[in-house]
């Protein structure tokens, strides 16, 4: 005789099989998706980014073009037009730069395909930008987070003054980047100053060990960035500045490295994995189901000695 736990079990077995082969069929239904990285090919920042959206794709059968508009705003509102030309469901930019992308994207709106901006928003949000929701970090918040953790841990105060080098300094997220962090050192009365530094590492490191030698009197760093923020150790051991207060931005292997070994502060997590996981799962439940998205922040999450070894372990992939 069969007891009473296996009949339930074998019961339970045949409505899990049942509803496995409905939600199978239902899920064969196409989900076309164009996700448009807005620069930097083979930058350790965006490998998360691109195995979280293919990850999704995997998981919710997206049919999905990973491409790249190599930081140009003209080639991402192309990429935008050639989606809508080749009947994609959905497009998912960046915003880099306020207003250049509005045009491409009201015509995406308007030919009935979900978007969804990630990593960069603009800065009005869905007032300024016809995108139907963001999935990334609030660049303001944050920085004031880095910021505040660096008064706190170094004891900044008046006569202190900061370095804040970013890539691309007229960029949104470094615009609010930079204006979390000054929140955050007017409390303190600490002073700042961005400079560029491009993606290429050894030119970063270059430019910020210049900034070192030209005013002797900068007392911490705090890079906007991942660039910045994996080569400002370098910088400083170059210029004979080693021990120099830093933090910054992102995650990758020498950034981690560098924090587990109290070289480095801490950093802002902004989890890029979120940023292309999620917006191919809402694309694809709202297409299917009519599941609205939502704007969601990816992070506000700090990361220091004390939490920093599984941003390590899982670089590249989902951290």
């Amino acid at each position: 005789m069969i007891s009473h736990a296996r009949r339930v079990l074998a019961s339970s077995s045949i409505v899990l099989a049942a509803f496995s082969v409905q939600v199978s069929a239902q899920e064969m239904e196409e989900v076309k998706v164009t996700f448009i990285q807005h620069c930097c090919s083979g930058a350790t920042f965006f490998l998360p980014m691109q195995f979280g959206a293919e990850e999704a794709a995997r998981i919710f059968d997206v049919d999905l073009t990973y491409v790249n508009a190599d930081g140009d705003a003209a080639r991402h509102s192309n990429l935008i037009q050639t989606a809508i030309a080749e009947g994609q469901h959905a497009v998912i930019p960046t915003i880099t730069v306020p207003d250049a992308l509005d045009d491409a994207v009201q015509q995406a709106v308007d030919a009935g395909l979900i978007v969804i901006a990630q990593n960069i928003d603009d800065p009005d949000g869905g007032d300024g930008n016809a995108r139907h929701a963001f999935v990334g970090q609030d660049f303001i918040a944050s920085g004031q987070i880095i910021g505040r953790k660096m008064v706190e841990t170094h004891g900044l105060g008046e006569g202190d003054h900061c370095l804040l080098p970013v890539e691309f300094p007229e960029l949104t997220y470094a615009i609010e980047r930079a204006q979390g962090v000054q929140i955050a050192l007017d409390e303190a009365g600490v002073t700042s100053e961005v400079v560029g530094t491009g993606t290429v590492d050894a030119e970063a490191t270059t430019i910020i060990a210049q900034s070192l030698i030209a005013n002797p009197n900068i007392s911490c760093a705090i890079g906007l960035g991942t660039t910045p923020t994996t080569t400002i150790p370098d910088a400083a051991a170059e210029v004979g500045r080693d021990g120099l207060p830093n933090g910054g931005f992102d995650t990758n292997p020498k950034i981690m490295e560098n924090i587990l070994a109290g070289i480095t502060t801490g950093t802002m997590d902004q989890q890029p994995f979120w940023q292309g996981f999620l917006p191919v799962m809402f694309a694809a439940y709202e297409h299917r189901y009519g599941l609205r998205m939502v704007d969601f922040d990816t992070g506000n999450n700090l990361i220091d000695a004390e939490n920093g070894q599984k941003a390590l372990d899982w670089g590249g992939t989902y951290r």
